[in-house]
């Protein structure tokens, strides 16, 4: 039995060669309908990977933190997830736009008048959860957002380690 991942790449190539929907349905044993949606997965991820690096591009050329921006535009640049990303763009409604800085500074606890800790407003976003933080901080610090912005986060994510540092160091 091989792998989901190089069977998927092996009908992919399949139909590229011009094999017809059926005929790799039959060789995989699999319904042509699960094939069709297959290859037109793969079609949406290159789409998407076109449309990740454009607007990578856009931030590093802006270079700037406080630049705001739609929030689709923001959470494709750094990769989210389909589910996170929703979430994201759901706790955004409102506005619809936010700037670099701002989920940055989402992924930081904040203090209260008195002291206290509030604790991350990233988490207190619907659906987010530590798994959500953690891929949105690991996507912040994988994505070059160019020199200026970057330095932000890198200042940013030390505080970010301090305050979560035992789950950090779980995670690298």
């Amino acid at each position: 039995m091989i792998p989901i991942q190089e069977r998927n790449r092996q009908i992919i190539q399949l139909r590229k060669d011009g094999m017809s929907q059926r005929e790799v349905a039959r060789k995989f044993d699999l319904s042509p309908t699960r094939i069709y949606l297959i290859v037109q997965m793969d079609d949406a991820n290159k789409a998407m990977a076109v449309r990740r690096a454009k607007l990578q591009e856009a931030i590093r050329a802006d270079n700037d933190p406080e630049k705001v921006m739609p929030v689709c535009d923001v959470v494709d640049a750094i990769g989210l997830s389909a589910p996170i990303r929703n979430r994201l763009l759901h706790h955004f409604t409102q506005t619809g736009k936010i700037s670099l800085r701002e989920l940055m500074e989402m992924c930081l606890n904040s203090p209260k008048e008195n002291g206290e800790i509030i604790g991350t407003p990233l988490l207190r976003v619907y659906g987010i959860g530590k798994k959500g933080f953690w891929c949105i901080v690991r996507a912040l610090s994988s994505t070059d957002m160019g020199s200026q912005c970057n330095e932000e986060w890198q200042r940013k994510l030390v505080k970010v380690k301090r305050d979560w540092g035992s789950y950090y160091t779980e995670l690298d």
